[in-house]
């Protein structure tokens, strides 16, 4: 079954903001020069994209650009519903796999600040601080689970093994600018 045009438009243009910030692991089918004017409109696209890889891809973006934090919390506050729950749990994803995983994350992109607790509260979850984030992972994979009916964890793993063997891939995390 072929995408509707309106899809492939939408992954060509988040996939090619993407890989203006350095995620390479999604590709465009045609790069295109739509520009995102900042990171809050890409995170707040991201978080309506169809494609779950697409919205996955939040994750990517702060674990590689942890100072885009502010902007993926400003675009999840213009957010509602379904929409907005599964963009503040990508997000607290985001801090607990970066504290879980810091020690190899620093080994091969340099030290980064961390991201910065957020919708822990909301989300009934327990501190970033427990064990490195695993519990707090551990808890929302578990919510997500029960909520939406998919493995989780397994699904953060996975995320994150992509992640740790594509961070060593030339231009991974390297920001360009757009021409044209």
């Amino acid at each position: 079954m072929v995408a509707p045009e309106s899809d492939n438009r939408e992954w060509d243009e988040l996939t090619s903001a993407l890989q203006d910030y350095g995620i390479l692991h999604v590709r465009p089918g045609r790069r295109t020069r739509t520009r995102l004017p900042s990171a809050a409109p890409l995170f707040r696209r991201l978080a309506g994209a169809r494609a779950v890889r697409l919205q996955e891809a939040s994750i990517l973006l702060l674990l590689t650009h942890p100072h885009l934090a502010a902007a993926a919390r400003e675009a999840i506050e213009g957010l509602a519903g379904p929409e907005r729950d599964r963009a503040m749990r990508r997000y607290v994803a985001a801090a607990a796999l970066q504290r879980l995983w810091r020690t190899r994350i620093e080994t091969e992109i340099g030290r980064q600040p961390l991201i910065e607790p957020a919708y822990l509260d909301q989300l009934g979850l327990p501190s970033l601080d427990e064990d490195f984030g695993r519990r707090t992972l551990y808890e929302l994979s578990r919510q997500e689970e029960s909520l939406y009916g998919y493995n989780a964890w397994a699904g953060y793993t996975s995320l994150m093994e992509l992640f740790l063997g594509e961070i060593r891939l030339s231009g991974w995390g390297k920001m360009r600018a757009r021409a044209g």
